[in-house]
């Protein structure tokens, strides 16, 4: 899965799909399966385990574009490294 979060700070990327996997400054032509949009404070929270991404997403403030499926994937993903942390 190729995810792309947008955050006000900038456009960044997470490669699930390919291995072994990786993270960065995401490019203007690079191809996402999905693409997230949300602000900074809620990018922290969110992956801090301070919002859930569903409700987030129900509220407008978490904005996903392409694969929904996929989408969901990505959160059990983070919380399964939350629980580890």
């Amino acid at each position: 899965m190729n995810t792309v979060c947008l955050a006000d700070a900038g456009k960044y990327f997470v490669d699930l799909k390919n291995l072994p996997g990786g993270c960065g400054n995401a490019v203007a032509d690079m191809q996402a399966d999905v693409t997230m949009t949300l602000d900074r404070d809620d990018f922290v929270k969110m992956f801090a385990g301070q919002m859930n991404p569903t409700s987030a997403f129900m509220t407008g403030r978490l904005k996903v574009k392409g694969d929904l499926g996929l989408a969901m994937k990505l959160e059990k993903i983070v919380k399964s490294l939350q629980a580890k942390l």
